[in-house]
């Protein structure tokens, strides 16, 4: 279905199935049951640059942006990183499948209730000269929420 919706909406297109036109940007957002909780995928109409055969080229269409898993007692993550172990103020960085990942929760980047998830990724990078690069760096992949 589409979705509608402005900058005063109450539509949260983090967690809200479907399409989503939010000042000008088109979203879309599909969810579904992970563990205790609901895990949402959101994706937003972008331009992204790739590489193919040895040139960087720009291309219109849906761009990851990120996992947000749905509102749930902090006690659900007593045992996962992706929650900061379900401590206020919980941190986390571990090594799953060669990747690199980190957490926090409860900063000003979070806000009070929640976690972001981190993944070292080597990304395509504007390079200051009119081209593009790579280069690795921090990315944020997901966000966890709490029941407040």
């Amino acid at each position: 279905f589409y979705m509608s919706c402005n900058a005063n909406s109450k539509a949260d297109i983090y967690v809200t199935p479907g399409y989503h036109d939010i000042n000008a940007r088109l979203w879309r957002t599909h969810c579904e049951p992970y563990s205790q909780t609901d895990r949402c995928r959101t994706e937003i109409w972008a331009t992204q640059v790739v590489q193919r055969n040895g040139r960087f080229i720009r291309t219109d269409g849906w761009v990851f942006n990120h996992l947000t898993y749905k509102a749930a007692p902090r006690s659900l993550y007593a045992n996962n990183p992706l929650g900061g172990y379900g401590k206020i103020g919980g941190t986390a960085s571990w090594t799953q499948s060669g990747r690199n990942w980190r957490t926090e929760c409860d900063t000003a980047a979070t806000g009070r209730g929640g976690c972001r998830n981190y993944i070292e990724a080597t990304v395509i990078v504007p390079d200051g000269k009119g081209g593009y690069r790579w280069a690795n760096m921090w990315v944020l992949n997901s966000m966890v929420r709490f029941i407040k």
